[in-house]
């Protein structure tokens, strides 16, 4: 629906920061009811072409689950009585298994697998679905769901769409992929009999042929050559990975010749030292690239005079003899808001028996923090200095993006700066349970 020519969902989100992942939504109610209407003329469209008219943007749930309660309960609401009467209406059926994805916060439900797969069998062109389907397959990289989603993505992608096709799968491979379980990672998983096994190859042998012509384009390009060399390693193709690293090793090092603070070129050497087993370079080029990570197996020194959010003095020795997460993040950072559900669940395990959180938000705006705080019931203090990226404890320990969490032990001394996901859980419980008594 558009009035007036203008999109009305688009015209929404272009009246928000970030376009509407930065912060809690503020929606009237007559914006409301436009944009009600305006999904219910998308979702009563049906599909065209094997697709359906529904924002593309959409499929990130951030979005969806920042609809207030009663908008998106009407709308789930409104799809699934579109759905009953008319069992052919993908874009019904698409709006529902996003709505579904994120009703769990660690694996979708079985009801989702359900709408998800009847949602692609209704829309034969729709590449969104079979990416959300990935994304959230990805979570047990090991599921038929997860190189089902994959053959489906190269199905939809029309040769003349190769660059459409580069860019998802590097969503896929990287953002997913390789954050959770690398492919040479679950390829020691697979036994060779497994059915899963020759399926996987064959669609990796795929996603290797766009890397690689992507790599001639970018050669400088260090998440290509880092993924398309985790590629080559899986399907035991050593020696293509090794002369992959000869040639970006190069390029890298030119590179910081010309700047020797240049971030792809240290994460990039860092990765090749690494796969080459020249661990203590590969460390020395991990730092430079992401300074926090030399804090790893330190005491973590202290804040200089730090205050929380409403003026009161806050250090870490006050919190010594706990274990503490240091965690930087923002409300306009989209993936910081998806770690504070685990991480709300870990202080409610754990507060009682010694786990405490201490926020440093990169907030400019303290009423905007103070609002998502409340509305989302977060009940440890916060770090506010109202200076973004170039506050004084973000250069102090060398914070270089967020979310960015220091898991800090009972004596100071930093566990890790990566407890993130199920991660933390992981390590919070390993440090308190291993070490009662």
């Amino acid at each position: 629906m558009k009035e007036n020519n203008v999109d009305v969902w688009d015209t929404f989100l272009n009246t928000l920061e970030n376009r509407g992942v930065s912060s809690s939504w503020e929606v009237t109610p007559d914006v409301q009811e436009a944009l009600i209407n305006y999904f219910k003329t998308k979702i009563d469209a049906g599909v065209v072409d094997g697709k359906t008219a529904l924002p593309s943007d959409l499929i990130w749930n951030e979005y969806v689950w920042r609809f207030p309660d009663e908008m998106r309960q009407k709308l789930t609401d409104y799809a699934e009585h579109v759905l009953k009467t008319d069992p052919n209406n993908g874009a019904a059926a698409k709006f529902l298994a996003i709505v579904t994805a994120g009703t769990s916060y660690d694996f979708p439900p079985d009801e989702f697998w359900d709408i998800l797969e009847r949602t692609t069998e209704l829309l034969p062109n729709d590449v969104d679905i079979c990416y959300w389907a990935f994304e959230n397959a990805s979570l047990e990289p090991l599921l038929d769901q997860g190189v089902v989603a994959l053959e489906r993505l190269f199905e939809r992608c029309r040769e003349d769409e190769e660059p459409t096709l580069y860019q998802w799968l590097f969503r896929c491979c990287y953002d997913y992929l390789h954050v959770t379980s690398r492919p040479n990672d679950f390829y020691k998983e697979l036994e060779s009999d497994n059915p899963l096994y020759e399926r996987w190859t064959a669609v990796m042998g795929k996603i290797q042929v766009v890397f690689e012509e992507q790599l001639v384009r970018h050669p400088d390009a260090w998440d290509v050559v880092r993924m398309l060399t985790e590629i080559q390693e899986a399907l035991g193709n050593t020696a293509a990975a090794e002369k992959v690293f000869k040639k970006s090793q190069k390029v890298y090092e030119k590179q910081l010749e010309q700047d020797k603070d240049d971030r792809s070129a240290l994460r990039g050497l860092a990765n090749i030292h690494e796969k080459l087993g020249n661990i203590e370079l590969a460390s020395e080029y991990q730092v430079k690239a992401d300074p926090s990570l030399g804090w790893v197996g330190k005491v973590l020194p202290d804040f200089s005079s730090a205050v929380d959010l409403d003026g009161t003095p806050i250090s870490l020795a006050d919190y010594r003899g706990k274990v503490v997460l240091l965690d930087f993040w923002a409300v306009w950072c989209g993936p910081c808001l998806g770690e504070i559900p685990r991480i709300k669940a870990v202080y409610e395990k754990y507060h009682d028996k010694g786990f405490d959180v201490i926020g440093v938000s990169l907030d400019e705006d303290a009423a905007v923090l103070r609002e998502f705080i409340k509305e989302k019931e977060i009940p440890w203090r916060q770090i506010f200095d109202g200076q973004k990226g170039a506050g004084h404890l973000v250069q102090q320990y060398g914070v270089r993006g967020i979310p960015a969490p220091f898991l800090i032990d009972r004596e100071g001394k930093v566990i890790s700066v990566k407890a993130r996901g199920s991660l933390l859980e992981e390590l919070v419980t390993a440090e308190i349970e291993g070490k009662k008594g």
